[in-house]
């Protein structure tokens, strides 16, 4: 019996330390996102409001988020992508959300969509009416790019 007991211990020590997963987005990052959009839309006389994990963001004329994240199609450039809500940045889809900026208008709403694509940031505005499909443009703004940019690669 002690030989089956020392070979049960040699196992154990030969496993070695659990893998620390390391996210590519935090709580910490979305706050300085926050921070850096909203200085960036004062300059411009807008106010967005984030999604905070909790209570949803409704658009004018437009979708709810995140839920529409997982009920609709998205098209960029008419075509459709994978999307998903992915607050640590998990690479689940091929763009993962890891923001969600929101300002509704008199008739409209831009819903900035904060996402990494092969782990690289890429930023997605949603203006659209129609929920179903909800089409998606690439944001060109290069303050704002360069932001997100930031932020993304600070350790």
């Amino acid at each position: 019996m002690d030989f089956y007991f020392l070979q049960s211990v040699q196992l154990n020590f030969t496993i070695g330390p659990k893998k620390k997963i390391v996210s590519k987005w935090d709580i910490k990052k979305t706050q300085k996102l926050q921070k850096a959009v909203n200085q960036w839309g004062k300059a411009i006389g807008q106010s967005y409001r984030f999604y905070d994990g909790k209570r949803t963001l409704k658009t004018k004329n437009g979708p709810t988020y995140p839920d529409v994240l997982k009920k609709n199609r998205f098209l960029l450039n008419k075509k459709i992508i994978k999307i998903g809500y992915s607050p640590l940045g998990k690479n689940d889809y091929q763009y993962n959300v890891v923001a969600i900026a929101n300002e509704n208008f008199k008739s409209w709403h831009n819903t900035y969509l904060f996402c990494l694509m092969k782990d690289k940031p890429v930023i997605l505005l949603d203006q659209s009416k129609n929920a179903n499909p909800v089409m998606v443009k690439v944001v060109k703004d290069k303050k704002l790019n360069k932001d997100f940019s930031k932020i993304y690669t600070e350790k």
